[in-house]
């Protein structure tokens, strides 16, 4: 056994290779470690979990090999098994189809042919770790929002949920006005706090089920799920307002700063692609600071 995975086994099950059972201190966590979500830990104390395709189940996967509703974790009395719903690809512990089987620490779960999983035991310094780890690869550090790598992957997968669903999908696009003259007025680190605040503001102003990302440089991304053209306008011009009224203070000087935004949504039927709603909202966003800044254009509101 390398080295690398003895750290391994120490960090993330915090057991003895040969122990199996579940200390009373610890707590069970499902890891992606494979896809997007990759080390972003589910809790599953108490809880009995479907998981599927379709929008109903409480772990959606979002992947075409995922059945709709394709396999279950569920509690007996104090352990927790898993149990292939009748699924077409099938549900994998460490290698060997399963039926139904009881979780151990250190499991190794395939559900369909892509997504992988691991089933561990954690205490709440593996819990930080982990997420820590999380939050490095797809987080900006400057903002506190997530990245573009993270929000392009995500905005597909919304796309995706939208067009089965028939739910809307709204994208805003956002831009920090006039940011160069910000720069070389008051100096790079000035233009550091503007994005830093704006940062806090979007965090402050957006529901849970709402994704903010830093898209890059002073652009900035919004996944509005469920949100038809009007209530993203809402959202857009309620922020828009908000910073409006912010104040940056900087070497004993104090400043204000404003953002124009572009909002295109997705109805099922006029996009084909996540990049074309992109590429759309992102031409509003052109319209709208061609048009003064300072302002929110939409395409169907």
């Amino acid at each position: 056994m390398g080295e690398q995975e003895k750290a391994e086994k120490t960090i993330i099950v915090s057991l003895k290779p040969e122990q199996k059972e579940k200390p009373s201190s610890l707590d069970p966590f499902l890891i992606p470690i494979s896809g997007r979500e990759t080390g972003h830990a589910i809790a599953l104390k108490g809880k009995n979990l479907k998981i599927g395709r379709d929008a109903s189940c409480d772990l959606v996967l979002d992947n075409p090999q995922i059945s709709r509703v394709h396999a279950e974790l569920f509690w007996k009395d104090t352990e927790l098994f898993l149990k292939d719903l009748g699924s077409t690809n099938g549900v994998f512990i460490n290698g060997k189809k399963i039926e139904e089987s009881r979780l151990q620490s250190g499991d190794k779960i395939l559900i369909g042919t892509q997504m992988y999983f691991k089933f561990v035991y954690q205490d709440s310094a593996d819990q930080n770790y982990h997420q820590s780890l999380f939050k490095a690869a797809n987080t900006d550090s400057l903002t506190q929002l997530y990245n573009k790598r993270y929000f392009i992957e995500l905005l597909e997968k919304e796309f995706s949920f939208s067009r089965r669903t028939g739910q809307p999908l709204s994208l805003l696009m956002m831009d920090v006005d006039f940011f160069k003259k910000i720069n070389d007025s008051h100096g790079h680190l000035a233009g550091d706090k503007v994005l830093k605040l704006l940062g806090q503001v979007l965090t402050k102003q957006l529901r849970l089920e709402n994704i903010a990302c830093r898209f890059g440089g002073e652009e900035f991304g919004i996944i509005l799920r469920g949100a038809n053209p009007e209530m993203a306008l809402q959202v857009g011009e309620r922020i828009r307002k908000q910073v409006e009224i912010q104040k940056v203070s900087y070497r004993n000087r104090e400043f204000q700063f404003t953002v124009s935004v572009g909002i295109a949504t997705f109805d099922g039927k006029n996009f084909s692609t996540s990049e074309e709603l992109m590429q759309k909202a992102d031409e509003l966003l052109y319209q709208a600071k061609q048009q003064g800044r300072n302002r929110t254009f939409a395409d169907a509101a």
